[in-house]
């Protein structure tokens, strides 16, 4: 590590006359792990696409690849300046194998059709060999792969180019703890291998386990760039959002009351079976679990997005068996999603829009809409959570993530909802939004809404849930009060067959 493989010089970018970046300079050195870190909207994707060649920076912006001037006018051209990036949203085509996605752009050096195909899989499994990956089989269709398995074949991609540069945005996102681990020692041998990685991440303590280097930016400039090994996690933090965060996980004590939703032997065919639990009114009452524990499938029969095969669901002491969204809603039932742009937003439309899709749901007089009334509605929501944006009728897909996030919220909240199912509030966010999202969820319990919050941090489980329920494989394996939680007795709970040995939690149950 040491020689300079890629130079920003001056690198600016401007949106209809709004400035997204500012003069930003950044050096890249061969063979090292660069991490870029910032806020949502600090400029990070903006960055990561004009070196992608998706935008040109604005006049006066160089870069420099090995010394000399390079101009990207498209992707392609800096994929043939030997740039590869690995988007949070996956670029492989589903329907074809891992091999031919491995060299969908170098066909043209595989005459005939035999030759192809035998080199498709020759080229594809020393690819996958090399990032210690040969359990992958060359012929599987990609979407028949994990998330973890579609990464490392888009690494692979990258390999087969002779990347000199691996971009990659938000890679453990979507997929488990031991495959974040894997990816990491992919990266590892990537770095050894004298190839540079620019990491995005909002998860510090990764960072803190691969990065060389680090660069911050914020709103749009840039902060400083260190060595990871002379700073703390607190000194990023305060680089990242312009001052001191007294906590990081803001928990405010609230009296709780009795039970506002109580589920009782609930079993879904082919999801989860004999699930019991109650949440209580001013209550945040959080589910762990691994990857494939079901937690999901559970919000959503909850919310009537699932068939209910066993068990009953008592809301304020009724019983109800939901059968739509439609009737969840009338329950006073909310679904924060953990897709906010696949199913909790309609990214097309104005911010007003989306924050008034519930109450449009209303009967009005003769079927108009008061679109007044709505807009009033949603700049009421904006203010009570700080939703930071130009003008009520922008687009909600050019807002940040966090933004985005309190606008999926926002629209639940003017028809008080008694119950909000949260999954993965913070997935995808930077810290200081995630401190608003807590500390929004604090002022909705302390109103009286009982809350169940799906999350995969740990440290946010402990830290905000009153209780945790642990579920494996769509089986509930233990309820755990915070006061007693430590991530050893969760992760025991969620990893291991005969729960007993966990600690003798199975079952705490409904004390």
């Amino acid at each position: 590590m040491g020689d300079r493989v890629l130079e920003l010089a001056n690198i600016g970018k401007t949106f209809a006359g709004v400035t997204v970046l500012r003069n930003v300079n950044l050096q890249l050195q061969k063979g090292e792990v660069h991490a870029l870190i910032g806020e949502n909207g600090a400029g990070k994707s903006t960055l990561i696409k004009i070196l992608s060649g998706y935008f040109p920076p604005d006049r006066g912006g160089e870069i420099r690849m090995n010394g000399k001037p390079v101009v990207f006018y498209n992707p392609k051209d800096a994929m043939k300046a030997s740039i590869h990036t690995i988007y949070q949203e996956l670029t492989l085509c589903p329907l074809m194998s891992v091999a031919e996605n491995i060299v969908l752009d170098k066909q043209h050096f595989f005459p005939g059709l035999l030759q192809k195909k035998r080199g498709f899989r020759e080229l594809a499994m020393k690819a996958l060999e090399r990032l210690g990956q040969a359990d992958i089989d060359p012929g599987s269709l990609v979407k028949d792969l994990s998330i973890a398995q579609q990464q490392v074949v888009e690494i692979a991609k990258a390999i087969t180019s002779n990347a000199q540069i691996v971009l990659m945005d938000e890679p453990t996102s979507s997929i488990s703890q031991s495959d974040a681990d894997k990816l990491f020692n992919i990266i590892r041998g990537l770095k050894a291998d004298q190839v540079t990685v620019v990491y995005i991440s909002h998860r510090l303590h990764e960072i803190d386990g691969i990065a060389d280097r680090i660069t911050v930016l914020r709103d749009g400039d840039l902060v400083g760039t260190v060595n990871k090994a002379e700073v703390t996690e607190r000194d990023l933090i305060r680089m990242m959002v312009g001052r001191e965060l007294t906590t990081m996980y803001p928990k405010v004590n609230v009296p709780i009351a009795e039970p506002a939703l109580r589920v009782e032997n609930l079993s879904s065919e082919g999801a989860f079976r004999n699930i019991s639990f109650d949440v209580r009114k001013g209550e945040i009452f959080g589910i762990g679990g691994l990857v494939g524990a079901k937690r999901t499938e559970l919000l959503e029969a909850l919310f009537g997005l699932r068939p209910i095969t066993a068990g009953r669901i008592l809301v304020n002491g009724k019983e109800f068996t939901p059968k739509s969204p439609r009737q969840a809603i009338r329950k006073r039932i909310a679904f924060v999603t953990e897709d906010r742009k696949k199913s909790g937003l309609i990214l097309c439309l104005p911010v007003y829009e989306n924050i008034s899709l519930i109450n449009a749901q209303e009967k009005v007089p003769f079927g108009w809409l008061d679109w007044r009334r709505l807009f009033r509605i949603a700049e009421k929501q904006r203010k009570a959570l700080n939703i930071r944006l130009a003008r009520m009728e922008q687009t909600v897909r050019t807002l940040s993530g966090g933004n985005q996030q309190k606008v999926a919220l926002a629209k639940w909240l003017e028809f008080q909802p008694e119950v909000i199912l949260f999954d993965e509030p913070t997935r995808g966010i930077d810290i200081g939004a995630k401190t608003e999202i807590y500390s929004i969820m604090g002022a909705l319990a302390a109103r009286g809404t009982a809350i169940v919050m799906v999350s995969s941090e740990l440290p946010e489980l402990l830290s905000v849930a009153d209780r945790i329920m642990v579920l494996r494989e769509g089986e509930m394996k233990g309820i755990v009060r915070r006061e007693e939680a430590t991530q050893e007795m969760i992760m025991s709970l969620a990893a291991l067959k005969h729960t007993a040995a966990a600690g003798g939690l199975q079952e705490r149950r409904q004390q």
